[in-house]
């Protein structure tokens, strides 16, 4: 038999999966003739089967021989990648994309596992090699735009690929993951609506839309769309978990709770569920039996454990077992870490100080107008108090509360900080060139319709000289608290890894002195428009600084406005709970109890606030 017969023999058999017969003939030939076609296709069979160790040589002998063959390259990268060898499809694409030729599926098909293994740039380098109208390959350039978080340039890909594809599923879905992650929920929600018209009607998709929702702060729209899953008899984890989320906005408790049970019957490990059982339902015994092993094992560094060993922490703490709530919050704080370093957002002490002495600069000549203000501003370090005041504030008539509003960052981010590295920067030209552009993008994506806005977005206390150039009718009130409950208070909680500091003690001291050394700045540069009120006054004395901060607004004051807690609002923060009691001075003085733990903290802010001195 000759070469050529015994090859079509083998392949046959591949082709119809008769694999047992194929690896036979495939090895007689390698043995008989040292073929590259015979090592090729039993290179492919085993990654077929799976057999990845036993291809992956295979492919190497083959690729050897024929160093420029784009399929056995194609073929062996797949190979890699599937074995979770991401470091060598990497090698294999860098050192063939330059000699890819102009072949829409081999362009596609390379960019495509470039994508694969998150390398967003090398897969826009071979996507956009040469010139071409392939609706694949634009589709696989909006996913690389997303995976390097390019968001307005995916959101204009999609919207011109919509214009040239009949795929409108996957258009207008991935147009709202885009829009979502912009915060333009509008247009996210639009976009979703959309892509359910295109797709047929199941529970999934009913609980990503609920889910969306809640980003966008509509709870009733998110229980629609909850209750049109539980209409279809969802009974996924998924779905228990979104109602715990909504009931809790609701203020449902119990039905949190059942939901909660639910859950955690098919994930015994749902930090959804050990939260509200351990938060809303006082179950704390319960959350330690069940997660307390997280405390002393070597466990993964995902995010749901990262969430129970806080839970955890928080039910040591209810019973007064304060080291070990400690050591939960500790690592919690140390997973978290990895996190920050893993994605190169390490706080650096010199740049942070640099950025505060560069933000006291940008502001411009104000003229102060003693009106009513269309916009009050409450700014200070997270767990600062600043959700106690909204919802004191947000009892008058005239006031509507915008939240923890993103708008104003947004745009000052991208306007403000490119100036950054140009000394020359007039900032009264500055911002009578941008100051009307700036009110119609922040007022267009608030999107409220009262005499007075409130936006509670702790970390504006950053721009407070850039709100004040912004809006001419506009009071800032800057909450302070003391360093350690505050220190205590933000590493006890699990914040986003952008807020860098919030893991390390040292760096949280470092945070909050050049905090209020920040908002020192504000507060005796515009005394007649910005305000310092102490958390431990207004909950010790709340009626008389509730009175002197509603005067400082030019805002009438009635007694009324303290029982805030009696009337059900939605809270999207950590404080979800502690706005729906009466105020209290529970946490006042909290730190008292972790005296040896915060000691590293105690000794850095006490040096650097003499050195202030």
């Amino acid at each position: 038999m000759t070469l050529s017969e015994s090859l079509k023999i083998a392949e046959s058999a591949h082709q119809q999966k008769q694999f047992e017969v194929a690896e036979i003939a495939y090895l007689k030939i390698i043995n008989e003739y040292n073929n590259n076609d015979a090592t090729y296709g039993l290179a492919t069979l085993y990654a077929q089967t799976k057999q990845f160790e036993r291809a992956i040589p295979l492919f190497k002998d083959a690729l050897a021989k024929e160093p420029f063959a784009l399929d056995i390259t194609l073929n062996y990268a797949m190979c890699l990648n599937a074995a979770n060898k991401s470091d060598l499809v990497l090698a294999l694409i860098a050192g063939i994309k330059d000699r890819l030729p102009n072949d829409a599926h081999i362009i596609n098909s390379f960019s495509h596992l470039a994508l694969s293994i998150k390398q967003p740039e090398l897969s826009l380098e071979i996507a956009t090699k040469y010139e071409n109208n392939n609706p694949q390959t634009k589709i696989i350039c909006a996913q690389a735009y997303m995976q390097s978080d390019h968001w307005n340039k995916a959101v204009a890909l999609w919207q011109k690929i919509g214009m040239l594809s009949s795929q409108q599923a996957v258009i207008q879905k991935n147009l709202s993951i885009c829009y979502a992650k912009l915060r333009q929920y509008k247009n996210a929600i639009n976009a979703f609506d959309t892509f359910l018209k295109h797709t047929p009607v199941n529970s999934i998709n009913f609980l990503k839309f609920a889910d969306l929702y809640i980003l966008a702060r509509d709870v009733k729209l998110a229980r629609v769309q909850l209750d049109k899953a539980i209409a279809l008899n969802d009974t996924s984890l998924t779905r228990y978990e979104i109602e715990i989320r909504v009931c809790r906005f609701e203020n449902a408790q119990a039905s949190a709770l059942i939901a909660a049970d639910n859950a955690l019957k098919m994930n015994p490990n749902s930090y959804i569920a050990w939260g509200a059982k351990q938060e809303i339902g006082a179950q704390h015994q319960q959350a330690i039996t069940c997660l307390s092993h997280l405390l002393d094992d070597s466990i993964d560094n995902n995010f749901q454990n990262q969430q129970n060993l806080f839970i955890l922490a928080k039910a040591y703490e209810k019973l007064a077992q304060y080291q070990l709530a400690f050591r939960c919050f500790s690592k919690a704080n140390n997973l978290q870490k990895d996190i920050i370093q893993r994605l190169n957002l390490t706080y650096d002490l010199p740049s942070a100080e640099e950025h505060n002495q560069f933000l006291q600069q940008v502001t411009s000549s104000n003229k102060i107008k003693q009106l009513t203000p269309s916009h009050i501003f409450i700014v200070g370090m997270p767990r600062s108090g600043t959700t106690l005041m909204d919802r004191m504030l947000s009892q008058h008539p005239n006031i509507e509360s915008s939240g923890e509003n993103e708008a104003l960052a947004l745009f000052i981010e991208n306007k403000v900080n490119a100036q950054k590295e140009n000394i020359e920067t007039n900032w009264d030209d500055f911002f009578s060139q941008n100051r009307i552009e700036m009110q119609r993008s922040y007022n267009s994506k608030t999107a409220l319709n009262a005499d007075i806005i409130v936006d509670k977005m702790p970390h504006n206390f950053r721009y407070v000289g850039a709100i004040l150039s912004i809006f001419e009718q506009v009071k800032v009130i800057q909450m302070r608290r003391t360093p350690e409950d505050l220190a205590l208070s933000i590493f006890s909680q699990p914040f986003a890894p952008h807020h860098n500091y919030a893991a390390n003690l040292k760096n949280i001291a470092h945070a909050i002195f050049q905090a209020n050394k920040l908002m020192d700045f504000w507060r005796d540069s515009f005394p007649e428009q910005v305000i310092d009120v102490s958390y431990n006054q207004l909950t010790t004395l709340p009626k008389d600084e509730a009175r002197l901060i509603f005067k400082f607004c030019n805002l009438d004051w009635h007694d009324d406005y303290l029982n805030f807690h009696k009337k059900h609002v939605n809270s999207f923060t950590f404080s979800e709970l502690q706005v729906r009691q009466p105020i209290n001075t529970s946490k006042q003085n909290f730190a008292r109890h972790y005296e040896e733990e915060l000691s590293t903290f105690r000794q850095l802010y006490n040096q650097l606030t003499q050195s202030k001195c």
